[in-house]
């Protein structure tokens, strides 16, 4: 079978002109599409970079594919090419392709873990939990009850444990949701050895999360799109604020 597949946006992060450079790998995703490879199937890898602009791509992308380990038997540019499926970030949904892939022979169970209080959750959250289930097959959610106890810092959560759980329960890229109260608890999860990979925002690069030493893969999410649950918190209250100070 003959299957042609996307790149930004489905092999790799969404980026734009100019900026192909930041491409950040899903590595469950090019984990099975080596699986059709290996299997005998052609893999055909198109995209559009450049198609606007006239500049050639070609070497960079080239040279992208090779460093994260995409197996394929050609790079179509700029042009529509002939395939059985086509699997797109803009056509079929690359979370459906995903989703239904489990029948395959070749599938390869990846946990992934991410940890936090998830309180109000907002847009940040959710490319968060996408970009994390892009590199796992099953995804975790290690939800943190009340992250003030241990840290005093941290802001208690204004919505149940109960409300938290519900809500992510209901996302589509959660598969699993584990309630904990004390860091410790968290700890003891990443040791356990049930999960191979672990996510942390970009924030955290240079230290400050729990168990630095757990020998256990880390995924650095992006967090530059500037969204959090503490400003999202500001915004209601300034809001809430000046509706009654004005009344």
């Amino acid at each position: 079978m003959i299957y042609c597949f996307d790149i930004d946006g489905t092999i790799c992060s969404q980026t734009y002109e100019g900026q192909y450079k930041k491409a950040r790998p899903y590595e469950e995703v090019i984990r099975r599409i080596n699986s059709l490879y290996d299997s005998g199937n052609t893999i055909k890898i198109m995209t559009g970079r450049g198609c606007v602009s006239g500049i050639d791509y070609t070497a960079l992308t080239q040279q992208q594919l090779d460093e994260w380990g995409v197996k394929y038997h050609e790079l179509i540019m700029g042009q529509k090419p002939h395939a059985d499926l086509f699997i797109d970030d803009r056509g079929i949904n690359i979370e459906n392709w995903m989703n239904g892939y489990s029948h395959f022979s070749g599938y390869n169970n990846t946990r992934g873990i991410i940890a936090g209080a998830f309180d109000i959750i907002h847009r940040g959250y959710i490319e968060m939990f996408k970009e994390a289930k892009m590199n796992c097959s099953h995804l975790t959610i290690a939800l943190h009850e009340n992250p003030n106890k241990d840290r005093v810092h941290k802001l208690i959560p204004v919505q149940s444990i109960t409300d938290r759980k519900m809500i992510l329960e209901s996302i589509r890229y959660v598969d699993d949701v584990i309630v904990y109260q004390e860091e410790k608890d968290f700890e003891n999860m990443l040791m356990s050895g049930d999960f191979d990979i672990r996510f942390l925002g970009e924030d955290y690069i240079n230290g400050g999360y729990t168990a630095p030493e757990a020998s256990i893969k880390i995924y650095w999410i992006n967090r530059s799109h500037g969204i959090s649950t503490t400003l999202v918190k500001h915004n209601i209250f300034t809001t809430v604020q000046s509706r009654y100070y004005n009344e």
